[in-house]
């Protein structure tokens, strides 16, 4: 009898490893985890908002950017609800941060402060036309900032 290799995160049918500076999020990509891993940068372009209410998907940043991490909806008035806990590595300090609900509809970690370092996570859940519900934690370095911000 053989034996199969153990089944790892990256090599199951549930997660997709990111490596390029570019992602569509696709409708098949429901349920499962996305591990960023591009220390340079990502910009992931959620799916269009026609898609099945409850589409989810989750990100965990494996590789701490350097670059900007960026999520936007697919259209201009997709917007962002819900919230994220920022908890700094370096000071003692976490924030938690929500968008406002009116015109947020990117996140953008372009600094440390604001959560791109390595084992954060955001999950993106669409809830009617033109919203999106984002929980998560992030990883930062120095007072936590806010990371969501309009295109």
């Amino acid at each position: 009898m053989a034996f199969r290799p153990a089944l790892t995160a990256r090599r199951s049918n549930l997660s997709k490893e990111i490596t390029t500076a570019t992602y569509q999020i696709l409708a098949s990509d429901h349920g499962k985890t996305l591990l960023l891993n591009r220390a340079a940068g990502c910009t992931l372009t959620l799916l269009a908002d026609n898609a099945f209410f409850g589409f989810t998907v989750k990100m965990i940043v494996r590789d701490t950017f350097t670059g900007t991490w960026e999520v936007t909806g697919a259209a201009d008035g997709d917007l962002f609800f819900g919230g994220v806990s920022n908890i700094s590595l370096t000071v003692t300090k976490s924030d938690y941060f929500a968008p406002n609900g009116s015109s947020n509809d990117t996140w953008k970690a372009d600094h440390d402060a604001k959560g791109r370092h390595s084992g954060g996570w955001l999950e993106f859940t669409l809830m009617g036309a033109d919203e999106w519900l984002v929980t998560g934690t992030v990883h930062s370095a120095g007072t936590p900032a806010a990371a969501f911000a309009d295109t």
